[in-house]
Order: structure tokens, then sequence, then C-alpha cells
């Protein structure tokens, strides 16, 4: 049994938890033309909840005299959601550059396929940019009434109990290894726990093409043993074992299809539950908070939203000295947790390069690092034109400010539900080359903020 250690459980409230945002982009922005309307986007349901917060924020107290919640007055700025994958599908859609499709977000890198056919649709090679917006923590969010854990080995006395899990064993329960709460596996890494049951593990995931489930894969990827490429890496679902595959360079392809598609044969074969698919992440939350013994994958201030209880997770570093040496760290999710873990990838991994990289920086080094966070991308098109049905210029005007706030100022007014803030800030390089990249945006050929 491995040895166990302590929980971080710390959470970083506020406008310290964005003290590093000195040294980041100017807050200025380009003037915006007389105008009104739409500015709306949709795709990745994972930032959702910031970018409405941001939304309201910037409405109600950065430009109030231009943006507001009538289009035939003001400008407004709407999400409509989906998941990753719809984002991807509008951006290319026939919709793309009206005002109802002004940018989509997604937490999936973009495919090779993905990059085609978007050059196909726009007429012309990488005429979009695609930047990094929002970053958080994914919560694995269960509800077991009624829990306990002994508060040490030797005392009779229980409290509450936090669920402690690692990728090996997640792996196990998607892909229908683990099925009953009791698993030994599962009680290996929560030896104070007293009452587990071999009741059903109720599992969840998402019912739609989800850049949440591309990051969970990333993380079952990198962070599950070397037997079980299954869980994260392409492999052939058509049979319980899985085809041999190694990770090295050029192999790592996560998905974002739904983990019923995902694990549906893995687990038929053995005989396991289907997965239980909901729409977004609300609608994950929703399904795991009506259902006792019910567990999956949301990002956290989903969780908090619903009053779900998350576990803590096993660190990819274990620690190097003092009374803990050669031990892992669970880790809960928290806004401080993720920072943690972007600091840490930030160094070797560029997030503003999605197309050739996978970047999400899941399964971090040290101790204090949270193992699942991913960046929330935004895409936008960079060539807009006058005349048609297309956006007007006031209103491209008006996104290139609204992003520019949002990747600067706005990084301090992170998005906290119950106490508990659900977003991380952005590295100050990865803020400062957005910012850089929307001054590449053109309106009929001149660029809009030189």
């Amino acid at each position: 049994m491995r040895n166990l250690t302590k929980i971080t459980t710390s959470l970083l409230m506020g406008l310290v938890l964005v003290a590093g945002l000195a040294g980041t982009a100017s807050a200025s922005a380009p003037t915006i033309d007389a105008g009104f309307g739409k500015i709306t986007g949709s795709g990745a349901t994972f930032p959702w909840n910031q970018y409405t917060k941001w939304f309201e924020y910037y409405r109600n107290y950065v430009n109030p005299s231009r943006f507001g919640t009538s289009s035939a007055s003001k400008f407004v700025l709407d999400y409509t959601g989906g998941g990753s994958s719809t984002g991807i599908n509008n951006f290319k859609g026939s919709e793309r550059m009206k005002d109802t499709q002004m940018f989509s977000g997604t937490d999936s890198v973009l495919s090779s396929t993905n990059r085609s056919d978007i050059d196909t649709a726009l007429g012309t090679a990488n005429d979009y940019i695609v930047i990094p917006a929002t970053a958080g923590p994914i919560a694995i969010a269960y509800r077991y009434d009624g829990l306990k854990q002994k508060v040490s080995a030797t005392s009779t006395r229980t409290v509450a109990a936090t669920l402690r899990l690692n990728g090996a064993v997640l792996c196990d329960i998607y892909s229908g290894t683990i099925t009953r709460w009791n698993d030994p596996k599962i009680k290996a890494l929560n030896p104070l726990i007293t009452n587990l049951t071999s009741s059903t593990i109720i599992l969840n995931g998402r019912s739609d093409g989800s850049g949440t489930t591309f990051i969970f894969a990333s993380y079952l990827a990198k962070s599950a043993t070397a037997a079980q490429k299954n869980c994260g890496y392409e492999s052939n679902f058509s049979s319980n074992s899985s085809t041999a595959f190694s990770a090295t360079a050029g192999t790592f392809k996560p998905v974002n299809t739904q983990p019923g598609t995902y694990f549906g044969a893995m687990r038929t074969a053995k005989g396991a539950r289907a997965i239980i698919g909901g729409d977004g992440n609300a609608g994950v939350a929703a399904n795991i908070a009506a259902t006792n013994r019910s567990i999956g994958y949301v990002e956290l201030s989903f969780a908090a939203a619903t009053g779900l209880k998350t576990a803590a997770l096993e660190t990819k570093s274990k620690f190097t000295s003092g009374a803990n040496r050669g031990k892992f760290n669970y880790v809960l999710p928290s806004a401080t947790a993720a920072t943690a873990a972007l600091t840490a990838a930030v160094a070797t991994e560029d997030p503003i390069n999605p197309s050739t990289s996978y970047v999400q920086p899941v399964f971090a080094a040290g101790t204090s690092s949270y193992p699942i966070v991913g960046y929330s991308w935004l895409m936008v098109y960079k060539s807009w034109v006058s005349g048609g049905t297309g956006a007007s210029k006031a209103q491209v005007q008006g996104l290139i400010a609204f992003l520019n706030w949002a990747l600067t100022t706005g990084q301090s007014k992170l998005y906290v539900s119950d106490g508990i803030v659900g977003y991380a800030a952005l590295p100050v390089a990865a803020r400062n080359t957005a910012v850089a990249q929307l001054k590449t945006i053109k309106y009929d050929g001149t660029v809009l903020w030189p």
C-alpha cells in the first residue's frame, strides 16, 4: 500500500490569487465606433461560469455606456455553450463571422482535420487566432451519503470522509475494471474510510463532444499505468483489451468524444454498467447530485454550485525531503492548486500554440499541483469584412475591447461559488502573448488595434 500524507485544501480568494498581474499587457483597448448589436460566442461549457461573470462585470462596471442587455441600443455579450465540439463546428458553420457567431470556445486541441475544415470554410489558411482565456481545475465530484473515515489509524472516532483517488484507479473505474465502491484498489487509497460498501459505482460523463472530456482523457493518459493506455491514448476500443500502444512522440491523442462511446466497448465486454451522460458540465453535476453513490468529472465551479464533494487526487511528485520524503501527496481541486500546476507547466509548454502541441497542463510536477487542470481557449476570426450580414466594425472592436480587458484586469475577477474560487488566472506570459494576438485582427484589411 502506498504511503499516504496530508490533503492540501487551502483556497486563495480575491485579488490575492492574481497578485502576479504585475507586468501584464496594457489594459488599453481600441476605440469602439458608434454602434450596437450582439457579440455572441459558443462552445466549451468548462469556462461558462467565468465568461458569464466577466460579461456581467464588464457591462455593469467597465463599460456600461456601451454594453448592456439590449442589443437594440447597446452591445450585448453572450455565449451559448454546447460543448467544445459545438464551438469548433459553429466556428466553421454557416453563421460564422455574423453577430451570432463571432468567437468560439474550446478546451480541446484542434485536430489537423479541424484546422483543414476551418481553413476551407474561411477560404484562407490560419485566418484566425486561438488564445487561452481562462484556466481551472476539473474536479472528480461525487455523492456518497454518510461516508465516514477515522481521524487516525488508531482512533475509533470518525468524521466526514474525503475520498482519495489516482489516475490508475480512475482509469479502472471508467474502463469497467472497477465497478464496486469497496474494490480493494479504492480501499487501498482510503484505509481510514470505514463504510465503503459493495454498492455499484454510478458513473457519469458527458453526452456531448467535450473539451472537459479531452482534459480528463489527457490526465488519464499521463497518470495511468503503462498498461492502461486505453484510458487516455488513441487506441482500439472494439474489444476488452487495447492494442499495443507506445507513448512516443506524436502518438499522444486524447479524445473529446463522450465517454459512453469512448469506453463503451470495454465496459460492455466486462459487464460493467453504462456511463450516464449529461449535457455540459452543468448536466453532469446535476446527475451526480441527484443520485447517491455516483461520481464523475466536472469543472470545479459546477461541483461547488451543486454542493458536491470532490476527491483529493494523488499528485505526480513525491516529497523529496523531511518526514514525508518519498511519500505521495493528495490534493483537493482549488484555484491555488490549479495555479501551482499552471506555473509548473508553463515553463515547458506553450498554451498559445495548440495547433502543434497538446498543452493542457495535466499531471504537472509538484506536490501542490492539482493533477487535472486545463486551459480554455477562444477562437477568433482574424480577417473581417464589411457588408452583407457579417458583424460590423464596431462589433468587432467591442469584442477586442472586451477580450483585452478579460485577459488583463479581468483575470482578477474570478468566479466564486459557495466560497470556492472556480478558476485560475493565466500565467503572465500567456496573457501577454494572447493580447498581442488580438492586435493582428483586421477589418477590411486594416488592423483594428495597431
